[in-house]
């Protein structure tokens, strides 16, 4: 438990309002805020409403912004404009569901079960949008004066890659989101290691990009398959280079040398890791499928498209491909890569897109310390590792760097909870109603500590 007398107080508050914190997320799932990816979809303004009426009530200021009809945007904030700011980072949108009838519980329901709150989004990542409001409600309540100002921000299109979100606030109105520091998700998940609990602060993340391989051959009627010149045949032949493609592996981030945490005696190598890695997810499955995305470039083929008609040779073929990047590797080195691996397939050519541009935060920050402080006041654990990583997707981080803000990707959970998360982005998504009353905690611990008290 906390020395510091307010911060205990603060701490008992939050569980006082626990059925508080459990109204407002539910009242957010319940929310079907869904991005698709089309320009009319996600409906983010509904829980911005949710938001602004529940911000109302306490008596705090708040701003709903629309990029577009119905993309909604909301800012609140609090303390003193005059000091140093920080920024809760939250998005209110959700992927779509894909099969409700599979899932235990309605996907929009936020039903309690078993100490969880069901539903989509319920982890990701509107758990931070509730958490952050009631962290932001109970400091004025509590009548806390902080020397700087907090802010949260709830978010549109992080789904889709924050066009009508966060984009779309760091060119437009970069005096809402642009701050000294903000956390965010993308890390935090606690480890279970030989010496203690670890927790990963992502200091940056991977780059994205989609690539769009075109196969071109010649049509004709599927009667006569040896006269026409099958644009599938070609695609399949890039698909299995592609499933054997070797990206080249990267040991720079410091927690391939701190594997002996893990268990790990061996020093690791660029010619031992994979070997290394599939002994580990044998104990320890979600570090070790961290541990592999972060060592290397990934090239997913992802979607597929082809042919008119049933009895027609298609002439062309499309194959879609997610490609998640390390920081060294741009758009260049990624075009390099793939056309060695259409070398030699006649009729097919490329179209890359940049999605997301790999950045990141110094971990030799003071702002760092103070995550790492009020992580350990919330746990009550003076021994947890840390370790600096990235967040192996993109999310709205990404863009508030370049204004100059600070951004780390941590919305820890409590030690000994999941952390192999299937639900985010698949079947019965959920987030633990403890986890929910821990980060509160964490959140205000880290305003206090960041921001000072007056």
């Amino acid at each position: 438990m906390p020395t510091n007398p307010l911060l205990q107080t603060l701490f008992d508050l939050v569980d006082q309002q626990a059925d508080e914190l459990i109204g407002l997320h539910q009242a957010l799932v319940r929310c079907a805020t869904v991005n698709t990816g089309a320009a009319e979809s996600g409906n983010e303004v509904e829980a911005c409403r949710v938001l602004a009426d529940y911000f109302e009530k306490q008596g705090i200021e708040s701003t709903t912004v629309e990029s577009a009809p119905t993309r909604g945007n909301l800012v609140a904030k609090i303390g003193d404009s005059s000091g140093k700011s920080l920024l809760l980072m939250s998005h209110v949108d959700v992927v779509p569901v894909e099969d409700a009838t599979v899932w235990s519980h309605p996907p929009f329901g936020a039903d309690i079960v078993d100490g969880k709150i069901w539903g989509r989004g319920s982890d990701d990542a509107k758990s931070l949008a509730s958490t952050g409001a009631l962290a932001l409600a109970l400091l004025k309540r509590a009548g806390v004066q902080l020397r700087g100002e907090l802010r949260f921000l709830a978010a549109a299109d992080e789904e889709a890659g924050g066009r009508y979100g966060i984009g779309w606030l760091a060119r437009n109105r970069p005096d809402l989101v642009g701050t000294d520091y903000a956390i965010n998700e993308g890390g935090g998940s606690p480890l279970s290691t030989d010496g203690g609990t670890a927790y990963m602060i992502c200091i940056g993340e991977k780059g994205r990009l989609e690539a769009r391989f075109t196969c071109s051959g010649r049509s004709g009627h599927g009667a006569g398959p040896w006269f026409a010149d099958n644009a599938l045949y070609k695609l399949s032949q890039l698909l299995e280079r592609i499933r054997h493609y070797e990206p080249e592996v990267d040991l720079s981030l410091p927690i391939f040398q701190n594997l002996q945490l893990f268990g790990v005696e061996d020093e690791v190598t660029v010619d031992n890791l994979d070997t290394v890695l599939a002994e580990l997810r044998e104990r320890n499955p979600s570090v070790g499928r961290s541990l592999l995305a972060l060592s290397r470039m990934s090239v997913a083929p992802t979607m597929v498209t082809a042919g008119i008609k049933s009895n027609s040779i298609p002439a062309t073929a499309v194959l879609t491909c997610d490609i998640r990047t390390l920081p060294h590797q741009d758009e260049a080195y990624v075009r390099a890569e793939l056309t060695k691996l259409a070398e030699g397939i006649d009729g097919v050519s490329l179209k890359l897109d940049v999605t997301a541009t790999a950045n990141a935060s110094p971990y030799d920050s003071e702002f760092v310390q103070k995550i790492q402080q009020a992580t350990s006041l919330t746990v009550g654990d003076d021994a947890i590792h840390w370790l600096p990583g990235l967040t192996v997707g993109f999310t709205d981080s990404r863009e508030v760097r370049p204004l100059g803000t600070e951004t780390y990707g941590f919305s820890p959970l409590l030690p000994g909870s999941n952390t192999v998360r299937t639900g985010v982005h698949g079947v019965d998504e959920y987030f633990e109603i403890d986890n929910l009353i821990f980060r509160t905690k964490m959140q205000i611990a880290l305003a206090v500590l960041t921001l000072g008290v007056a």
